[in-house]
């Protein structure tokens, strides 16, 4: 449910952190039927949580490429270098390497719409799924929203919430 993958499209997934796990076992579960290739842009990806959602089978574990970024340059790099293949890709906060105050805000600009650019081109393979959450400062919103316009298909999960309960007196 998680991975929306549509051949030729790309789907925004918007994920609050305490979700994380639930997509990285979709990842490891996606994995059984295909490869694919995951971009961690936010040091989201854990090798573990998706090594014990495919029970350690090996061969569900090596159809999972996955390169890292740490800045928005980085990410834009991979994505340049990233081919259009026959799997999904499937990119793990995005946003996250965008909210960087030591870039100016018009580089990181130009930077998100080069990655839409590349958002197009690799969209052509089975599908292409970008994670992000809502980025905390005002100035993000108008990346954040910038991404939304440009995705296909948008999936919103939200944080989970305690049942409400009431307090016993004695």
């Amino acid at each position: 449910m998680l991975l929306d993958l549509r051949p030729k499209q790309s789907s925004l997934l918007i994920l609050p952190h305490q979700k994380q796990t639930q997509l990285l076992v979709a990842i490891a579960h996606q994995a059984q039927s295909s490869p694919l290739i995951v971009i961690d842009c936010g040091r989201q990806y854990d090798p573990s949580v998706v090594a014990r959602a495919a029970q350690g089978r090996v061969e569900i574990i090596d159809r999972i490429k996955t390169q890292r970024a740490f800045t928005c340059y980085e990410v834009v790099k991979l994505l340049e270098r990233t081919p259009v293949g026959k799997g999904p890709i499937i990119i793990l906060g995005f946003l996250s390497t965008f909210c960087d105050e030591n870039v100016k805000f018009s580089a990181r600009k130009f930077l998100l719409e080069s990655s839409l650019c590349h958002f197009q081109r690799l969209s052509l393979s089975a599908g292409l799924v970008v994670s992000t959450c809502t980025p905390p400062a005002s100035e993000d919103i108008y990346l954040f929203e910038r991404l939304r316009s440009a995705a296909s298909n948008i999936l919103t999960v939200e944080p989970s919430s305690l049942p409400a309960s009431q307090l016993r007196l004695f």
